[in-house]
């Protein structure tokens, strides 16, 4: 997921990358862009990974990404139960089959265990993947919303101490991450603008398999309006999703 923080009018755009958004990678040809992180990983090891990761999302975007943040699913557990859990609003019930239950729709108290568990569940949904990514984007904002909080703020600095051991890779000092609360205290839901890749699901080739594998192909027309509303605020072309609010 990519964010872009308008620090003037305090707006943060948010965009999921599907895991299977088929994309060039050089030296390699068309393959899935989770496939990028591995891809580098092999070469030199996680932060190589990450730089190749980054280096597809950019390419893909025609943006630089200048921040980031990577954990793992250990590490968003502990994350999320550091702060005490987040309130998410979902729109569906989610189907959660290593927990053998279901979180109803609507407003809900998530621990660390059901929330990843929420974010990756994708086969139960209606919607199926760009299910999940609502979802997901739901939980961050939840979690943006609730540590933006001015009674929350003073608490930030000692959290961060915590928050460092569930992080795995980023380029944020302690006063980058900081600087950005302080200026986004008080946040809403309605600063938060969501969007998601228009386009069609289909079976290619796979030059890394060797196989036929199932690709996101996204819409060439609908991706250049993706990338000019990326850098705008409350404008969404058609057929992408604004986050409800």
């Amino acid at each position: 997921m990519v964010a872009r923080v308008n620090p003037r009018d305090k707006t943060v755009n948010l965009l999921s990358i599907p895991r299977d958004l088929r994309v060039h990678i050089p030296d390699i040809g068309y393959t899935k862009i989770n496939h990028a992180h591995i891809l580098g990983e092999m070469r030199g090891g996680n932060r190589e990974g990450t730089k190749a990761a980054l280096q597809a999302v950019s390419d893909f975007l025609g943006i630089s990404v200048n921040y980031y943040v990577k954990t793992d699913f250990q590490g968003f557990k502990n994350f999320i139960d550091t702060i005490g859990g987040v309130d998410v609003e979902l729109p569906e019930s989610v189907e959660l089959p290593d927990l053998n239950t279901t979180v109803p729709a609507g407003r809900q108290h998530l621990n660390g265990e059901m929330a990843l568990e929420v974010v990756r569940e994708r086969y139960s949904r209606p919607n199926g993947e760009f299910g999940r990514q609502a979802d997901q984007a739901q939980v961050l904002k939840a979690v943006a919303q609730k540590l933006l909080q001015p009674e929350s703020l003073p608490k930030l600095p000692g959290l961060l101490e915590q928050v460092r051991q569930d992080i795995v890779d980023t380029n944020f000092s302690d006063s980058d991450l900081l600087s950005l609360a302080w200026l986004f205290k008080g946040m809403t839901g309605k600063q938060v603008n969501y969007m998601q890749i228009p386009g069609r699901g289909e079976t290619l080739f796979d030059p890394l398999a060797g196989d036929r594998l199932y690709y996101w192909i996204a819409d060439p027309e609908a991706v250049t309006s993706v990338r000019q509303n990326f850098h705008k605020n409350n404008e969404f072309p058609e057929g992408t999703d604004s986050m409800p609010r």
